[in-house]
């Protein structure tokens, strides 16, 4: 009786091992099962680019960050008298007209350097900026403030500059013969909250008459923009760096790129963006002796009753990345997206060689080629942070395609089959690279080549006889 259950348990088990539908389900267990590695390779390389951006932070931190450069803006405060409806008694308030320049030209020239931290390239730069242009006479009246109100000794230019650790040289106002030292930080109603300024006491009744020029020696990381404060801003840059990316709110008007590095230039006009060229500011009160808080917090405007404000300044800003080729990162992540495409199809022809040889593969084998494929993903991901993405893939794949074709030539005992292997794997990775590079049509290049491959595979598969199939010794 045992001897008859135990030659029952062996036809079952055999007849089970044998069965196209279990090994189809044991299959498909297994690829869900390596969805599990999968998501720890995505983990991995999200992990280190986290690093690389942490690493580029810290970097930079230490050098100088990106930098803005607005202005110059000219800030001339006058006192305005406030009635109040109560029995209070009236009060005078400091009040803040910001002009800016009738023109603005911007020469600057960039000059890049590499630093390295570990395996990570951190880019910064240097740039020599000239600043030249024209202020308007500043014109109260349309505003009807008197002269008498207008505080002209108190009146301030501002620079405003992003990271003020980026400056190497003493800042100074050139108008006419004379120079003018800039100090830091920005005054009351300035348009940033970093910058520099002068005191203009000494010029503001003829300042109009002159045009100014500044030189700034600034360093800073990666980016470089600037707000276009001109009533007409003309900006001009030159570089070394071959690989700029234009960003912002206005595109050069010309730009040219080459092995050399690049040249581009900006014009903006007023009509191009949301903010006028003076309006009036509020900020303080003006006490007995003391200046102070201006309690009534009165909206910004200029003529027209349309308010401004530093969000619609800052939002125009336009200049440069210097842009750094990290981008494998992204495409080590977009490449194992198509895992589970990559297994499936192995598979599929291992599958479709013990079907049509009445060969047996064992789980087992499965599991290592499935492990193999895997391992491309983290080849690729630790080469391409030496030897760029292209370089790296390549590497990887013919070190995994190398593997399985020794390993199932042994398994398969048959050299014309895992020439036939290898030949579909690289077939497969090179699609799989095609689509990779090119991002625009990766949709409609996958869906042709998945089309192509369920045709091929329905094509030689059609005579199968699935229900008599059976994968024998």
């Amino acid at each position: 009786m045992e001897t008859q259950n135990k030659n029952m348990l062996d036809r079952i088990n055999e007849r089970i091992s044998q069965s196209v539908t279990f090994k189809l389900i044991s299959i498909g267990i297994l690829i869900l099962l390596l969805l599990i590695p999968k998501s720890m390779i995505n983990s991995l390389i999200i992990e280190r680019e986290r690093r690389m951006q942490e690493t580029i932070h810290e970097v930079t931190d230490k050098w100088s960050r990106s930098q803005t450069v607005s202005g110059p803006s000219l800030i001339i405060p006058y006192k305005k008298r406030i009635e109040p409806d109560d029995e209070k008694k009236a009060k005078m308030v400091i009040r803040y007209a910001t002009f800016l320049p009738e023109e603005l030209n911007v020469k600057s020239v960039v000059d890049p350097e590499e630093r390295y931290r570990g395996i990570f390239r951190v880019i910064v730069y240097r740039a020599r900026l000239s600043l030249t242009g024209k202020f308007p006479k500043p014109d109260f009246s349309k505003w009807d403030i008197p002269d008498s109100d207008i505080l002209w000794s108190r009146a301030m230019l501002n620079l405003g500059i992003s990271d003020l650790r980026g400056i190497e040289k003493q800042v100074s106002l050139n108008l006419g013969s004379q120079s003018h030292p800039f100090l830091p930080g920005v005054s009351q109603g300035a348009l940033t909250e970093s910058g520099i300024h002068m005191p203009l006491e000494p010029v503001i009744r003829h300042f109009h008459e002159n045009d100014f020029s500044i030189d700034i020696s600034l360093k800073g990381s990666e980016r470089l923009y600037f707000v276009p404060l001109g009533k007409d801003t003309e900006v001009k840059m030159t570089s070394s760096w071959k690989d700029p990316s234009f960003t912002g709110s206005f595109l050069p008007k010309e730009r040219g790129v080459g092995p050399k590095g690049f040249e581009a230039s900006w014009q903006v006009l007023h009509f191009n963006r949301n903010y006028p060229q003076s309006w009036i500011n509020q900020n303080y009160f003006i006490g007995e002796e003391n200046y102070q808080d201006d309690l009534y917090g009165l909206a910004n405007t200029y003529p027209g009753n349309v308010s401004t404000g530093k969000n619609d300044i800052g939002a125009s800003k336009f200049g440069v990345i210097l842009l750094v080729a990290a981008d494998h990162y992204q495409k080590s992540l977009r490449s194992s997206k198509y895992s589970i495409l990559i297994i499936t199809l192995s598979f599929l022809m291992f599958f479709l060689i013990e079907v049509t040889q009445k060969l047996r593969i064992h789980a087992f084998q499965y599991i290592l080629i499935g492990l193999a494929l895997m391992i491309f993903y983290t080849l690729l991901l630790s080469i391409s942070e030496h030897l760029g993405f292209n370089v790296a893939y390549w590497v990887s794949s013919i070190s995994v395609i190398g593997l399985i074709a020794l390993y199932s030539s042994a398994v398969l005992s048959n050299k014309r089959l895992a020439f036939l292997l290898t030949g579909s794997l690289i077939i497969i990775y090179g699609f799989l690279f095609l689509i990779i590079q090119i991002e625009t049509y990766a949709l409609l290049a996958g869906s042709i080549g998945l089309f192509i491959i369920l045709a091929l595979t329905m094509y030689y598969t059609r005579k199968i006889t699935w229900y008599r199939t059976t994968i024998s010794n």
